[in-house]
């Protein structure tokens, strides 16, 4: 999965336009399943009008989440290839382009730009509008104050996976139903949290003192529980309920609770906290649910990927696998605030995260990294890098 299975809270709607045709030079008969390439969103960039490739993030930090690419790549062997428009490559070609652009960066290589262009081809996703326009949002991992044991304060329960959810994927789309019975549907939010679906089956794994805390936690999808000794205990991603996301700050505007030009999430929460009786209803707009489990092991790594892999602050990106191949090199320009041009990796998704023209951008997970992924909405445009 995903850290970020249902993430923004700013998503209020925003359709994307799926478009074809899209030219390719090669496509090879006889691969494996191949990953990503879907609804014509990459378009090769020809050598003169390729943009200038800058970088203004950490080198190690791109190193670091380069090689955690590469390792996967390898490690699928034979199973999984790759689309960049028309173009396909293997899992074993991924993980060699991988290699090269680390060598670059090893060698700290003065013309990276005339480098890549002689060693690469580089692919320009169509974006919404077939010009290339993406937009880019920001997650990070959420912090909230829990107990391990339920009190009065400590009453909302965090949820484990359930032994009864059956996840199916099939040409890479998962389906999640219900086992018994045939395939229906799984519990949807206002199921578990407001009719009780799940209680009584000892579930449980932690309590919070306040339920948009723990919204907030499965948006982001992976955090941190601070108790109230202070100890910190990470909870990371276990699974969700396969429903759709829909959100809930596009909710209370729909319904004329928050204007639109007033809206922020510090505005959803103030709403939220002195309307406690409506509460319930607004979160349940959001059918999703994600489930949880306490990592007992080291907690000096990053929330875990989509790719199983711990995301790099600042290096790794959501995006959609079923539009961009999984664990690619790529990059991103954006305008506005922040102004973002960098290299960055497709290690993670989100539930939220579809089509050609959204990005959503790991920030990290302190106080900081929030705030930055709080403001960050911005449009730009993305690229992807293959070795020829």
């Amino acid at each position: 999965m995903s850290l970020k299975d249902s993430r923004s809270i700013l998503l209020f709607v925003f359709s994307t336009v799926m478009l074809s045709s899209c030219r390719g030079p090669m496509s090879r008969g006889g691969e494996p399943f191949v990953a990503g390439g879907g609804a014509g969103a990459l378009v090769e960039v020809e050598p003169g009008q390729w943009p200038r490739l800058e970088d203004d993030g950490e080198r190690s930090d791109l190193l670091n989440a380069v090689r955690k690419s590469a390792g996967y790549y390898r490690a699928l062997g034979n199973k999984r290839s790759f689309a960049f428009g028309n173009d396909v490559y293997s899992a074993k070609e991924m993980a060699e382009s991988m290699d090269a652009f680390a060598s670059l960066l090893a060698s700290e290589e003065k013309d990276l730009n005339g480098a890549l262009r002689r060693e690469f081809r580089l692919y320009s996703s169509v974006g919404s509008d077939r010009q290339g326009t993406v937009v880019f949002s920001s997650y990070y991992e959420h912090s909230l104050k829990a107990s391990l044991t339920k009190t009065d304060r400590f009453r909302f329960p965090l949820y484990g996976r359930p032994a009864d959810l059956v996840e199916e994927v099939s040409g890479g789309e998962r389906k999640v139903y219900r086992s018994g019975g045939g395939r229906r549907p799984y519990f949807t939010r206002k199921q578990i949290d407001e009719n009780g679906a799940l209680r009584g089956r000892n579930l449980e794994i932690a309590w919070a003192d306040d339920p948009v805390e723990i919204f907030f936690l499965q948006v982001q999808g992976s955090g941190w529980l601070v108790l109230p000794d202070g100890k910190r205990v990470r909870v990371r991603y276990a699974a969700n309920n396969g429903h759709p996301f829909k959100s809930v700050g596009g909710g209370l505007i729909d319904k004329g609770v928050i204007p639109k030009e007033k809206f922020s999430r510090k505005a959803m929460v103030d709403y939220l906290a002195s309307h406690p009786d409506e509460r319930q209803s607004h979160l349940n707009v959001n059918p999703r649910y994600v489930f949880f489990k306490i990592d007992r092991g080291p907690t000096q790594e990053w929330a875990y990927g989509s790719l199983g892999l711990p995301l790099t602050p600042g290096r790794s990106v959501a995006l959609d696998p079923a539009v961009f191949p999984p664990g690619a090199l790529a990059w991103m320009k954006t305008e506005g605030k922040y102004g973002v041009k960098r290299f960055v990796l497709s290690q993670d998704e989100g539930g939220a995260i579809k089509g050609p023209a959204r990005v959503d951008f790991f920030a990290g997970g302190d106080e900081e990294a929030e705030q930055y992924a709080v403001g960050f909405w911005e449009k730009g445009r993305l690229y992807f890098l293959v070795k020829k």
